[in-house]
């Protein structure tokens, strides 16, 4: 299950006044005039730094499946700084229509790539961990899943292109 919250104006200006890794990234995410391919998030991630203290103070897990807290949206992208506690897991899932870059902001995340067999069900066809400071990228089609396998709480920073309006998602063929 998955939690939403979006942080308001005001927080959204106290976590970037204090990470000037985040306002830097959305000032170059806002000056563009459409939707930024992969390679370019990539490398703006790849070269940001985190204030983690900042952005823990800023946002939240939950109890019950993982939490997206969104950070800011708009019609171009979207911000997403997604946490889990140890092992929370999203479900099997694409991102109809939308790519998607991350970075591992603290902690080791597992990611567990799919495809369909002839009866539609996910089969799982490769598994990586990323440490801290590692960057995934994913553009259509992809399935996967993003969990936490560690002992440790994991917050992801997630950039969609465009915004992550619909995802669908997938049974697990039996093993």
């Amino acid at each position: 299950m998955v939690v939403q919250s979006s942080l308001d104006e005001e927080g959204r200006n106290h976590l970037f006044s204090q990470c000037s890794g985040l306002s830097g990234l959305v000032n170059w995410l806002d000056s563009i005039d459409g939707r930024p391919g992969l390679s370019e998030i990539g490398e703006h991630l790849q070269s940001m730094k985190v204030n983690v203290e900042a952005l823990k103070g800023s946002i939240g897990y939950a109890d019950d499946g993982y939490m997206r807290n969104i950070l800011k949206k708009t019609e171009f992208y979207e911000l997403v700084a997604i946490c889990w506690t140890p092992g929370q897991k999203t479900s099997i899932h694409d991102h109809v229509g939308s790519d998607c870059a991350f970075l591992i902001a603290d902690g080791v995340s597992t990611e567990t790539k799919y495809e369909l067999n002839e009866n539609g069900l996910a089969v799982p066809v490769g598994v990586r961990k990323y440490e801290t400071g590692e960057i995934c990228a994913a553009d259509e089609p992809d399935i996967h899943r993003i969990s936490n396998e560690s002992k440790k709480e994991l917050i992801n920073i997630h950039v969609y292109t465009p915004p992550l309006y619909a995802y669908k998602t997938y049974s697990a063929a039996p093993q």
